[in-house]
Protein backbone atom coordinates (compact mmCIF):
# COMPACT_ATOMS: atom_id res chain seq x y z
CA UNK A 1 0.00 0.00 0.00
CA UNK A 2 1.45 3.28 -0.64
CA UNK A 3 0.73 6.49 2.02
CA UNK A 4 1.35 9.94 2.09
CA UNK A 5 4.53 10.39 4.70
CA UNK A 6 2.61 14.09 6.42
CA UNK A 7 -1.00 12.48 6.78
CA UNK A 8 -0.58 8.51 6.20
CA UNK A 9 -3.41 9.22 3.96
CA UNK A 10 -3.66 6.18 1.04
CA UNK A 11 -2.72 7.98 -1.81
CA UNK A 12 -4.85 7.06 -5.35
CA UNK A 13 -3.23 6.94 -8.61
CA UNK A 14 0.25 6.38 -7.90
CA UNK A 15 2.39 4.91 -10.90
CA UNK A 16 3.98 2.00 -9.84
CA UNK A 17 6.09 0.14 -12.66
CA UNK A 18 9.06 -1.57 -12.77
CA UNK A 19 11.77 0.31 -15.03
CA UNK A 20 13.04 -0.78 -17.78
CA UNK A 21 10.07 -2.81 -18.76
CA UNK A 22 6.71 -2.68 -19.85
CA UNK A 23 5.40 -3.88 -16.47
CA UNK A 24 3.45 -1.37 -14.42
CA UNK A 25 -0.22 -0.43 -12.61
CA UNK A 26 -1.45 2.38 -10.92
CA UNK A 27 -2.73 2.46 -6.57
CA UNK A 28 -5.90 2.10 -6.05
CA UNK A 29 -8.54 4.63 -4.24
CA UNK A 30 -7.06 2.64 -1.16
CA UNK A 31 -3.87 3.11 -1.90
CA UNK A 32 -3.45 -1.17 -2.88
CA UNK A 33 -1.68 -2.47 -5.89
CA UNK A 34 -0.61 -5.72 -6.92
CA UNK A 35 1.73 -6.57 -9.80
CA UNK A 36 3.85 -9.56 -10.59
CA UNK A 37 7.72 -8.58 -9.54
CA UNK A 38 10.99 -10.23 -10.03
CA UNK A 39 13.73 -10.64 -7.60
CA UNK A 40 16.11 -7.68 -8.33
CA UNK A 41 13.64 -5.24 -9.91
CA UNK A 42 13.23 -2.19 -9.60
CA UNK A 43 9.94 -1.01 -8.75
CA UNK A 44 9.67 3.08 -8.96
CA UNK A 45 6.77 4.72 -7.57
CA UNK A 46 6.05 8.61 -8.87
CA UNK A 47 3.09 11.08 -7.86
CA UNK A 48 2.93 14.32 -8.78
CA UNK A 49 4.04 16.32 -5.75
CA UNK A 50 5.60 13.86 -4.58
CA UNK A 51 9.45 12.66 -4.29
CA UNK A 52 9.94 9.18 -6.40
CA UNK A 53 10.84 6.20 -4.33
CA UNK A 54 13.18 3.49 -6.33
CA UNK A 55 12.72 0.01 -4.30
CA UNK A 56 14.79 -3.16 -5.04
CA UNK A 57 12.55 -6.58 -4.65
CA UNK A 58 14.85 -8.43 -1.86
CA UNK A 59 15.55 -12.15 -2.47
CA UNK A 60 13.70 -13.06 0.46
CA UNK A 61 10.42 -12.90 0.27
CA UNK A 62 8.00 -15.37 1.94
CA UNK A 63 5.80 -17.39 -0.26
CA UNK A 64 6.73 -15.56 -3.26
CA UNK A 65 4.83 -12.59 -2.10
CA UNK A 66 5.92 -8.85 -0.61
CA UNK A 67 3.86 -7.13 1.33
CA UNK A 68 5.22 -3.58 1.86
CA UNK A 69 4.10 -0.21 3.65
CA UNK A 70 5.24 2.39 1.17
CA UNK A 71 5.57 6.13 2.65
CA UNK A 72 5.68 8.79 -0.34
CA UNK A 73 7.92 11.83 0.69
CA UNK A 74 6.15 15.44 -0.61
CA UNK A 75 7.88 17.41 -3.59
CA UNK A 76 7.44 21.30 -3.41
CA UNK A 77 6.84 21.98 -6.68
CA UNK A 78 8.19 25.55 -7.13
CA UNK A 79 6.36 28.03 -10.34
CA UNK A 80 7.40 30.73 -11.36
CA UNK A 81 6.16 34.25 -9.71
CA UNK A 82 3.48 36.09 -11.26
CA UNK A 83 3.84 39.52 -12.15
CA UNK A 84 0.25 41.04 -11.51
CA UNK A 85 -0.91 44.13 -14.12
CA UNK A 86 -0.35 47.28 -12.82
CA UNK A 87 -3.71 49.18 -13.84
CA UNK A 88 -6.52 49.10 -11.17
CA UNK A 89 -9.85 48.97 -13.59
CA UNK A 90 -10.05 47.58 -17.05
CA UNK A 91 -10.48 51.56 -18.02
CA UNK A 92 -6.78 52.13 -17.62
CA UNK A 93 -5.69 49.15 -18.88
CA UNK A 94 -7.81 50.16 -21.98
CA UNK A 95 -6.18 53.29 -22.36
CA UNK A 96 -2.70 51.60 -21.78
CA UNK A 97 -3.75 49.87 -24.79
CA UNK A 98 -4.59 52.73 -27.07
CA UNK A 99 -1.65 54.65 -25.92
CA UNK A 100 0.74 52.04 -26.98
CA UNK A 101 2.43 52.56 -30.38
CA UNK A 102 2.82 49.98 -32.52
CA UNK A 103 5.74 49.58 -35.58
CA UNK A 104 4.13 50.37 -39.04
CA UNK A 105 3.21 47.28 -40.59
CA UNK A 106 4.83 46.01 -43.83
CA UNK A 107 2.98 46.49 -46.75
CA UNK A 108 0.72 43.21 -48.30
CA UNK A 109 2.92 40.93 -50.13
CA UNK A 110 1.99 37.77 -50.59
CA UNK A 111 4.65 35.65 -49.43
CA UNK A 112 6.79 33.71 -51.95
CA UNK A 113 6.69 29.37 -51.78
CA UNK A 114 9.47 27.49 -52.57
CA UNK A 115 9.16 25.08 -54.92
CA UNK A 116 8.72 21.50 -52.73
CA UNK A 117 11.80 19.48 -51.95
CA UNK A 118 11.62 15.97 -52.72
CA UNK A 119 13.72 13.63 -50.88
CA UNK A 120 14.88 10.66 -51.88
CA UNK A 121 15.60 8.85 -48.76
CA UNK A 122 13.52 8.75 -45.30
CA UNK A 123 16.63 8.96 -43.82
CA UNK A 124 17.91 12.07 -45.22
CA UNK A 125 14.93 14.13 -44.12
CA UNK A 126 14.94 16.79 -41.46
CA UNK A 127 13.16 16.31 -38.18
CA UNK A 128 9.47 17.32 -37.84
CA UNK A 129 8.90 20.06 -35.66
CA UNK A 130 5.70 20.32 -33.55
CA UNK A 131 4.09 22.86 -35.50
CA UNK A 132 5.01 20.98 -38.59
CA UNK A 133 3.63 17.55 -37.20
CA UNK A 134 -0.10 19.31 -36.44
CA UNK A 135 0.28 20.41 -40.35
CA UNK A 136 1.36 17.11 -41.53
CA UNK A 137 -1.89 15.79 -39.22
CA UNK A 138 -4.43 18.49 -40.24
CA UNK A 139 -4.05 17.34 -44.20
CA UNK A 140 -4.18 13.61 -43.63
CA UNK A 141 -7.54 14.12 -41.64
CA UNK A 142 -8.35 16.72 -44.60
CA UNK A 143 -7.15 14.14 -47.37
CA UNK A 144 -9.49 11.25 -45.29
CA UNK A 145 -12.25 13.77 -44.60
CA UNK A 146 -12.55 14.77 -48.36
CA UNK A 147 -11.87 10.55 -49.30
CA UNK A 148 -15.45 9.85 -47.59
CA UNK A 149 -17.39 11.95 -50.33
CA UNK A 150 -15.02 11.50 -53.57
CA UNK A 151 -16.57 8.71 -55.85
CA UNK A 152 -13.40 6.45 -56.66
CA UNK A 153 -12.18 7.03 -60.04
CA UNK A 154 -12.57 3.07 -60.91
CA UNK A 155 -16.22 3.33 -61.08
CA UNK A 156 -17.16 3.77 -64.43
CA UNK A 157 -20.98 5.04 -64.82
CA UNK A 158 -22.50 3.19 -68.14
CA UNK A 159 -26.20 4.35 -69.25
CA UNK A 160 -28.53 1.43 -70.76
CA UNK A 161 -30.88 2.72 -73.25
CA UNK A 162 -34.04 1.12 -72.30
CA UNK A 163 -36.17 0.23 -75.48
CA UNK A 164 -39.91 0.21 -74.66
CA UNK A 165 -41.69 -2.68 -76.82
Amino acid sequence: MVYASDSLTALEGVAVYVAGTTRGTYTRKSGYFSMPVLTGDTVVFGALGYEKLYLTVPAEAAENRLTLKIVLQRKENKLPTVDVMPWATEYDLRQAVLRTKLPAEPKDQLPVIPEPYVYKSVTEMPAMDADANFRYGQSIQLQQREARIRVPDILKVFSIPIKYY
